[in-house]
């Protein structure tokens, strides 16, 4: 294995492979790492349906309504001038990605543009209902055009490196395929690891969206912000005795699809004007408050009302995924319950994608932009990590000719083993449980149960040594919780609206 690159990029979605190729179009003769944990396609990328946000044309809509729109998403959290530049240059990003193949659906020779939760104008591109898939495997086919690009598949970073100048110059990289530990060295590293969603009971994320990137920057003490501000989806599919749930996009709502309850009422007017339309966050609450109130757990999407033509032409992956587990979309209301789905903060970076540490860049989910704030409005995410590419991608441009490889100050990594990868499944399956109920309730007595539990953990961690691969994954988790607690002001819980204020 070739252990001496420019550039190091952890993680294979959307970020960190367009950020290879935006590179490699720019320098030719860069020499390019992309560690993959799992197989090329798992990651979180390829579950993305919906699309991505962009206004195409002026005459229809306008940067300020998106702007407007991010910011009210974010309670008003979100960075207006980083929200004003992804806005701005959607169209750019979205150009990127046709030069690259993709081909976004279109209706007598214009964009085919959806309307989802949050947005107040029709600006959706999408393939179908299989965008983020359509999005990945261009990508991968564009790495065939260069060579100089190396893709390290079922690889995982278990430790980053500084030089003696305090600057990112490498990592240990363990390798389940050969069951050992190699050191890259590296000129610049580019963290695109996604988010944490299994952290939590119910998440509609990868198995290997495990917050990795940020606890392995955190490591080398770099700052992280917002962390708190994990969004809930509010449409998982939900089955029973599966805590990787299918989503059903934000878009099938946008078509007109209700959100009901047991007895069959459309109870999300009682808590927002905006019914099925209002954001995620809005959406997962009033379900949450709808279970406790009634006391049971059958809150449905219903989209019987909807034409089964409109349906098979615009979701059949939704259909098709729905069927496999039981239920006919087009005749009978799905299960549903919010997931855990994305993570609005992150790693801090400005707006070149550069860290606090030198030489290390972050990009993607495991980010902190500023342009999500407290709740990410629906398919921005993809949207943010095609145009933070072209800026990362400029800079390490700019900066990567004058950097040399500095010895890393480490010691050998002790090498690891993988002989019993559920070794925590017990103690982490708590940590879930209780992690998800807090972030759920927002309760005190949720809160101190999990601080408690943590702290046992920790203590009972102190005693053991091992080389056990499951146990770093497990020490992680908990580092992760213990950041997550330290900014903890969670969404404020909504609130039933006045019903003589209500307009039908």
């Amino acid at each position: 294995m070739k252990t001496n690159f420019d550039v190091l990029i952890i993680g294979a979605g959307i970020a960190g492979l367009s950020q290879a190729i935006a590179l490699t179009e720019k320098v030719v003769s860069l020499s390019i790492a992309i560690v993959s944990k799992s197989a090329l396609k798992e990651t979180n990328t390829r579950y993305a349906q919906g699309g991505i946000a962009a206004v195409m044309s002026t005459q229809s809509d306008s940067y300020l309504a998106h702007i407007e729109d991010t910011l009210n998403a974010s309670q008003h959290k979100a960075d207006k001038e980083v929200v004003s530049f992804v806005v701005e240059n959607a169209h750019k990003g979205i150009h990127q990605l046709e030069n690259w193949g993709v081909r976004f659906d279109q209706v007598q020779n214009d964009y085919h543009l959806g309307l989802e939760g949050g947005h107040s104008q029709a600006r959706i591109l999408h393939v179908k209902d299989q965008t983020g898939a359509a999005v990945h495997d261009e990508l991968i086919k564009q790495l065939e055009h260069h060579n100089t690009i190396s893709v390290l598949e079922y690889c995982e970073v278990v430790e980053l490196l500084l030089n003696a100048n305090g600057e990112a110059a490498g990592a240990w990289i363990y390798n389940y395929a050969e069951k050992a530990t190699t050191k890259i060295n590296s000129k610049t590293i580019v963290l695109a690891t996604g988010g944490m969603g299994q952290l939590f009971q119910y998440t509609t994320n990868s198995p290997i969206a495990t917050g990795d990137g940020i606890v392995l920057a955190s490591t080398l003490g770099a700052k992280i912000a917002n962390l708190h501000s994990i969004q809930f989806h509010p449409t998982a599919f939900r089955e029973l005795g599966k805590s990787k749930l299918f989503l059903i996009s934000e878009a099938v709502r946008g078509a007109g699809a209700h959100i009901i309850n047991e007895k069959g009422e459309r109870f999300l007017f009682k808590y927002d004007l905006r019914g099925e339309l209002a954001t995620r966050d809005v959406i997962s609450s009033a379900i949450y408050q709808e279970i406790k109130t009634s006391g049971n757990d059958g809150v449905y999407l219903d989209c019987r009302h909807i034409s089964k033509e409109l349906l098979a032409h615009e979701f059949p992956y939704i259909i098709e995924n729905c069927k496999e587990g039981g239920y006919d979309l087009t005749i009978q209301p799905i299960p549903i319950t919010p997931a855990a789905h994305y993570s609005c903060g992150g790693i801090q970076v400005n707006m070149q994608g550069e860290s606090s540490i030198p030489n290390l860049y972050a990009i993607g989910e495991c980010a902190n932009t500023g342009l999500h704030g407290n709740n990410r409005l629906a398919s921005n995410s993809l949207l943010e990590a095609i145009v933070f590419t072209r800026n990362v991608a400029n800079h390490i441009q700019n900066n990567v000719a004058n950097l040399v490889y500095h010895p890393t100050e480490t010691a050998k990594q002790t090498e690891l083993s993988n002989e019993e990868p559920d070794f925590f499944k017990a103690e982490t399956d708590v940590l879930k449980a209780l992690l998800t109920a807090y972030f759920i309730s927002k309760s005190e007595n949720d809160k101190a149960d999990l601080i408690e539990m943590v702290t046992y953990f920790k203590e009972q961690l102190s005693n053991i040594y091992s080389n056990e691969l499951s146990e770093l994954h497990f020490r992680w988790k908990l580092e992760l919780v213990e950041m997550l607690l330290q900014n903890d002001s969670l969404n404020v819980e909504v609130s039933p609206v006045d019903e003589h204020k209500l307009q039908w």
